[in-house]
């Protein structure tokens, strides 16, 4: 399972793996040569930016997965019980800050592409000490948000809207450190015809 950097290594993943995909393409190098021009940023930052391209994979939301939500407990130290993780949906906006409207859509393009091909990541493809070394899958998927709740999410970036894309990663598990000690069954009582209940003659 993964501590509370999880959050912050899906995003770093995600960046990671555009761009292995980004440089070996000769067409899309082109237009994002450097590793430094996928900023974990929101576009608002970058409205006024003086590079000639640009990549915001920006976390705009933070849910708790619904059908994972009611797990068991699991095994935690020294016998006791540790709450189940915590299983989160992150969503991202994805934003080609690119000058050409040409060039946005060739970006998502690929972006789309490489998401599609790769609907789950994992091992090599993990970012930081967390996701590295649990062996957790992440589930990428397209989230064909309506146009409404995009542009809600442009007006409290309060910049003016931009070609961009919705994907929800599912689900990253963020362990929880509390832990509860169990007690032994030491004994049981039974109660036949005890209480208010008559118990006939016999």
């Amino acid at each position: 399972m993964s501590d509370y950097k999880v959050i912050a290594e899906v995003g770093e993943t995600l960046a990671n793996v555009l761009w292995l995909e980004i440089q070996s393409d000769p067409d899309l190098f082109a237009l994002i040569n450097s590793a430094s021009l996928i900023s974990l940023e929101s576009p608002a930052e970058h409205q006024n930016n003086n590079d000639t391209a640009l990549l915001s994979i920006y976390l705009y939301r933070i849910t708790e997965d619904p059908f994972m939500k009611n797990q068991y407990a699991g095994q935690g130290s020294g016998g006791k019980t540790k709450r189940a993780p915590m299983a989160l949906d992150l969503n991202y906006l994805i934003t080609p800050l690119l000058k050409a409207p040409r060039d946005q859509q060739i970006v998502l393009g690929k972006i789309m592409q490489v998401l599609y091909d790769r609907p789950s990541l994992e091992g090599a493809d993990m970012a930081g000490t967390t996701l590295g070394t649990t062996g957790e899958k992440l589930r990428v998927l397209f989230n064909p948000a309506s146009l409404d709740d995009i542009a809600r999410v442009w007006d409290a970036l309060e910049t003016a809207y931009r070609l961009s894309i919705c994907y929800t990663v599912r689900v990253s598990m963020l362990d929880s450190k509390q832990e509860q000690a169990q007690q032994r069954v030491v004994g049981s009582q039974f109660g036949y015809g005890q209480g208010n209940v008559p118990v006939p003659p016999v």
